[in-house]
């Protein structure tokens, strides 16, 4: 094989493992004080945190109504999951959400979940020879 075929399957395989740690990363737990604490207003905790994007979800589906339009309009939610989980996508996706009453929630639930399902879908390429690549998927 030419040194540039070479090269080019190194890149695709590189490519492939980074996409797994990226989503790797942005679905780990973190730490306590990472973690994403919920406020109905300021100074007033609700109590409730989330600690990997897993949980985020489940207590966006319970949380207060105000606390989700106290934090969407504040930017946390964005915030927090781009600069602690490193997920630029779901918060720019959170950011388009106009905080609104009637569907919030709905909209909020639905970005995330889409992005859970996109990054547990990631498929990672291992080259087992040089002229022999298999694709696995890895299992959710």
């Amino acid at each position: 094989m030419p040194p540039k075929i070479r090269k080019k399957k190194k890149l695709q395989k590189d490519r492939s493992l980074e996409v797994n740690r990226e989503a790797i990363r942005i679905l780990r737990t973190v730490r306590d004080e990472e973690a994403f604490y919920f406020y109905e207003a300021l100074g007033k905790p609700t109590g409730e945190s989330a600690r990997s994007l897993s949980d985020f979800l489940g207590k966006i589906k319970s949380i207060k109504l105000e606390s989700l339009l106290f934090h969407l309009q504040r930017k946390d939610f964005q915030n927090w999951i781009n600069k602690t989980l490193g997920d630029s996508k779901l918060a720019i996706k959170l950011d388009k959400i106009q905080p609104s009453r009637s569907d919030l929630r709905v909209k909020i639930l639905v970005a995330v979940e889409n992005r859970i399902g996109e990054l547990k879908e990631t498929r990672l390429t291992l080259l087992v020879s040089e002229d022999l690549p298999v694709v696995s998927s890895i299992p959710t």
